[in-house]
């Protein structure tokens, strides 16, 4: 797989070849190190924040009150990534029977549903694993979150709108890798191990 954006199509199903290689799943798991870097400044943001409207003192202007609101914002956002630094439920697994992922929500994709698979920069998350699959072999519970996905992250990076478009008509969803404890370099090989479609899609 290349370093910055890896991709890799799959034939239709007619005269799709593939060749899965190991049966090892790859298991990610988030990394309470990266996790815990983001959710420090948010503390001390919080902190300051709520000493600050304690205390009278005006540190971003809006009084008590937006000292208050920014000490709520700063505390629930430390607690969501403290939260997922501590989850030790992987977030995504991947083996035989396809691509299990928790965030988003999607359950298991299996391998005859994937039209597509890479890896790409997204501005916000910074990288991303992308996945693209013909929603009539999902099961109602992942089809319906295809249904209701919002295409967000191609607005904000031309690899994954170039993704996009080479997979128009088939629903996307983007999977956040830059904070698991397995490196997205490590994960690209990993993939680029565990499966190889050969051919295009028609």
């Amino acid at each position: 797989m290349q370093q910055q954006r890896s991709e890799i199509k799959k034939a239709p199903r007619k005269d799709r070849k593939r060749d899965r290689g190991s049966s090892e799943p790859i298991v990610a798991y988030n990394s309470r190190i990266k996790l815990g870097i983001l959710a420090t400044p948010c503390l001390v943001a919080t902190v300051a924040s709520a000493y600050a409207a304690l205390n009278g003192i005006n540190l971003i202007g809006g009084g008590t009150g937006m000292h208050l609101a920014a000490a709520a914002i700063g505390g629930l956002t430390a607690f969501t990534l403290l939260q997922m630094a501590f989850d030790r439920t992987p977030v995504l697994i991947i083996d035989d029977e396809g691509i299990r992922c928790r965030r988003p929500d999607v359950g298991l994709i299996p391998w005859r549903a994937v039209v597509g698979l890479g890896t790409s920069k997204a501005t916000l998350l910074r990288k991303v694993l992308m996945i693209s699959v013909d929603d009539a072999e999902l099961d109602e519970k992942a089809a319906r979150h295809m249904r209701r996905r919002v295409g967000l992250f191609a607005a904000f990076s031309p690899q994954v709108a170039k993704f996009e478009g080479q997979m128009t008509g088939w629903p996307s969803i983007h999977v956040p890798i830059s904070y698991f404890a397995l490196s997205s370099g490590q994960l690209e090989k990993l993939l680029a191990e565990k499966i190889q479609f050969h051919g295009k899609k028609a």
